[in-house]
């Protein structure tokens, strides 16, 4: 039921964040990844955002792993928990599933690089199939975590400047005069989300598949001026999707295979087929959204991929470091700053449709997390800590088989 999780070269590196201690995840949920018929709210939709110049800098110490980055990551396997430690998982997974009333739920766990534990909860997509750490679920936002990485493999090759205007690499993208890569990817372009203009057209023609092109045609004026202020949208990562293919020449699911879903064996990870049965979000929702939020993985996959990420196999240390420097709204460059039952942590979350995810690093505890589920009424913090009953919660679990 549970196929190995692969441990990752250069992931026993660890990365210090300092953050305020709280029992939630901070941020709050993000304004591009509401579920259709919530009304976004934040900076990306409301004009006269808060200018960055007028908030106090962040502090975010972080210290980069020695050596590897660039995409030197190879796959090893991880070692199971227990049978113990496996059944107590397990049930903590069940009864996290019934209490929030979740339709099925799968949970990843690596402690320390080095041991591996998967599981899911819930009613089988298709009525016979029993869920697994394999199960594939939509990951919405949590795509931004493969995106960025692509883009700064690039910055390091050469090929991207995070300085450089888009407009450099494309130049038809009036939309996107005078904002830098960087800003794409922490969110300061002051570019419209597409959400808003977007979902009564995705729910009209469901079946249709959209183009990036078209997709930005409905785009409406900016929030504000390129840096002066923060607001997220998901706009800001379907262009850096077009930047990937414009400057390599080539789709970016190839891309994305050839750099770290195939040497990662990441095999239940992926862009869906455009077929209606097998496409989680819907074949509209996930074509407009692509490199945004479009992806499926499993909590198997994740896992490796937070290891191979923040392990420092992925990025050179630089890179890294700058991805995981964050500013005053707790983003950083594709990553978002957290706080776990009082844990220091980084990762990215999404919400989008029915599908919740969360993908979570807490380097003191030397934990990775995934939490993937179908609901979005409910939080994956509290999901991670519930202790009905007096029961252990799932990261008590977690933290018992870490050595941190």
């Amino acid at each position: 039921m549970r196929r190995p999780i692969v441990r990752l070269t250069g992931a026993a590196a660890l990365l210090a964040v300092a953050v305020a201690v709280s029992i939630t995840l901070t941020p709050s949920r993000l304004p591009g990844d509401q579920p259709p018929g919530a009304s976004p709210p934040g900076a990306a939709n409301t004009p006269g955002a808060t200018p960055l110049a007028t908030l106090p800098p962040a502090s975010n110490p972080v210290e980069s792993p020695p050596g590897g980055g660039g995409g030197t990551a190879r796959p090893v396997d991880l070692l199971p928990v227990s049978n113990v430690e496996a059944a107590a998982l397990q049930a903590a997974v069940d009864r996290a599933q019934a209490a929030f009333g979740l339709g099925a739920v799968a949970v990843g766990i690596s402690a320390d690089a080095t041991v591996g534990w998967s599981g899911a909860a819930g009613r089988p997509r298709d009525g016979v199939t029993p869920l697994s750490g394999a199960t594939p679920f939509a990951i919405a936002s949590t795509t931004k975590t493969f995106t960025a990485a692509i883009v700064l493999q690039l910055v390091e090759e050469g090929r991207v400047r995070l300085d450089a205007p888009v407009t450099d690499y494309l130049p038809e993208l009036t939309l996107a005069e005078g904002v830098t890569v960087e800003e794409l990817l922490s969110h300061t372009s002051g570019i419209a989300d597409l959400l808003a203009p977007m979902r009564d057209r995705l729910n009209a023609e469901p079946s249709r598949v959209w183009t990036p092109a078209e997709v930005l045609a409905v785009i409406g004026p900016s929030a504000f001026p390129p840096g002066t202020g923060w607001g997220y949208s998901n706009t800001n990562f379907l262009i850096a999707g077009m930047l990937v293919e414009r400057v390599t020449d080539n789709a970016f699911a190839d891309e994305l295979a050839r750099r770290i879903t195939g040497p990662l064996e990441l095999t239940g990870t992926g862009f869906p087929p455009a077929v209606a049965k097998e496409n989680l979000l819907g074949i509209s929702w996930s074509s407009a959204f692509w490199t945004a939020a479009a992806l499926d993985s499993t909590a198997d996959d994740l896992v490796r991929w937070g290891d191979a990420l923040y392990g420092g196999a992925i990025l050179r240390p630089s890179s890294l470091e700058r991805m995981l420097t964050f500013n005053d709204r707790a983003y950083g460059l594709g990553a978002e700053r957290y706080s776990l039952a009082g844990l220091a942590g980084y990762g990215h979350s999404g919400l989008l449709r029915s599908f919740t995810t969360l993908l979570i690093r807490l380097p003191t505890a030397q934990l990775t997390i995934a939490v993937l589920a179908t609901g979005h009424s409910f939080s994956p913090s509290a999901l991670l800590t519930y202790a009905g009953g007096g029961e252990p919660s799932i990261l008590d679990l977690a933290r018992a088989i870490s050595p941190g």
